[in-house]
């Protein structure tokens, strides 16, 4: 039997914090009926654990909102902490389904029903906003990042409607206090949370405001953006991402950009011309505009790799290579591949040959789908064995997939594997 492939490092986190969110709830359900017995209906008790579990859910939802340092780092990266707020997200989704089939009607009217319909209603409208841009008919339904963003902002209201709905029915939870303490304790930490990130977090945030010095349209759509001003330095790691604002934008919504310049370098974002934000953001006229930065955040950093390293990057997930290759170490070896149609689009293919011309041990190649086909790494002349590599991926989710599974044929291990989510939603 060929051993089990190891969890990444994120997978781990996630995995560790869902199953101790269950583990927790089992045992505090059991134990609350083991002091407090019930005549209650076996269904019913059953469908008070689905919707109990849904609010300690949401509520932690609420709680990584908050983009806490010590949750991002745990998780190892935002990236994977969004890809752990959706997986939660679901979850209610189906807890909530469930105690809505299995809870018993009761006959005629009564408070909770109309809170307990607007809960439901709501998540199916939330979960419908954050799905639809992964559906097949997506482009019949032009829902943008703004318009899910600006979704998720409610999530506090939903919370405290199932909290109200809970409170307003016949329920086995308010007959116990150490149930009352956990369910209602959790979601007013969830609540409080919400409140910071609505309220406090512009005060207290990491943020930080500067000016563009300039932005200039490069090859392949894309608009280079370089920052200047204030006097504290963004401490930040070579492959991270902030989350940026410009006042004189398309809109003053926030949208996440790789940092493509070293930590030693001004800010410098390299943002591609793809959605509509973007689109007319490299049509506007940034010079003088402020920008608002949160962050940085992201965990795409090469020294969490070997000695070995493949980069592996698609179009515009160049990105944080740029900053990487400068900050490069001489311990550590590295072949980076950039995978672009055509060689024209390849806007920093000068800027990586003087990167590489003093630093012999990162290599670069540029492969050109338009002439070559599609990347197969197999093909790549590589120093030393596959399974010696550490891989680094950052490109669309189709591409990533299909190096992700190319890489584990040739025996790159799963949790030497690293990659940026190219999508936060």
């Amino acid at each position: 039997m060929p051993p089990l492939p190891r969890l990444r490092q994120d997978e781990t986190a996630r995995a560790v914090l869902l199953g101790s969110a269950l583990a927790i709830h089992v045992i505090v359900w059991q134990t609350a009926l083991a002091i407090g017995p019930t005549n209650i209906p076996v269904i019913q008790l059953v469908a008070e654990r689905f919707s109990t579990f849904a609010i300690v859910f949401m509520s932690m939802n609420l709680v990584l909102s908050t983009r806490a340092r010590v949750l991002e780092r745990w998780l190892v990266g935002l990236d994977k902490l969004f890809v752990t707020h959706r997986t939660i997200g679901l979850a209610v989704a189906v807890l909530i389904s469930a105690h809505f089939l299995l809870v018993p009607k009761s006959v005629g009217f009564v408070w909770s029903k109309p809170f307990g319909y607007t809960v439901i209603s709501l998540l199916l409208i939330a979960i419908f906003i954050a799905s639809a841009p992964r559906f097949p008919w997506r482009r019949l339904v032009p829902l943008n990042y703004q318009t899910w963003k600006f979704s998720h902002r409610f999530m506090g209201l939903v919370v405290a409607l199932a909290v109200t709905h809970s409170l307003l029915g016949t329920t086995y939870v308010k007959s116990s206090s150490l149930l009352i303490v956990y369910v209602y304790g959790i979601a007013a930490v969830g609540l409080l949370a919400w409140l910071y990130r609505e309220l406090a977090f512009p005060s207290f945030g990491p943020l930080r405001t500067y000016e563009v010095a300039a932005a200039q349209p490069r090859e392949g759509g894309i608009t280079e953006v370089t920052l200047a001003g204030t006097s504290q330095k963004l401490a930040r790691t070579a492959g991270q991402f902030a989350v940026v604002s410009f006042a004189h934008g398309p809109t003053r919504e926030q949208h996440p950009f790789t940092i493509s310049s070293s930590a030693e370098q001004p800010i410098r974002f390299s943002i591609k011309a793809s959605g509509d934000y973007t689109k007319a953001l490299h049509a506007d006229d940034l010079p003088t505009t402020a920008a608002t930065i949160e962050g940085p955040y992201g965990a795409f950093r090469y020294r969490r790799g070997g000695r070995h390293q493949l980069w592996l990057a698609g179009g515009i997930g160049i990105t944080p290579f740029l900053a990487m290759a400068a900050d490069l170490d001489v311990e550590t070896d590295v072949l980076l591949v950039w995978s672009v149609r055509t060689e024209d689009e390849a806007a920093y293919r000068d800027e990586l040959s003087r990167v590489s011309a003093v630093k012999p041990n990162l290599k670069v190649v540029i492969h050109a789908t338009a002439d070559r086909g599609h990347l197969d790494v197999s093909a790549l002349r590589l120093d030393a064995e596959p399974s010696s590599y550490s891989a680094f991926i950052c490109g669309p989710v189709p591409m990533r997939r299909a190096l992700i599974k190319q890489l584990r044929s040739l025996g790159v291990a799963r949790d030497e594997t690293y990659f940026e989510e190219f999508r936060l939603r």
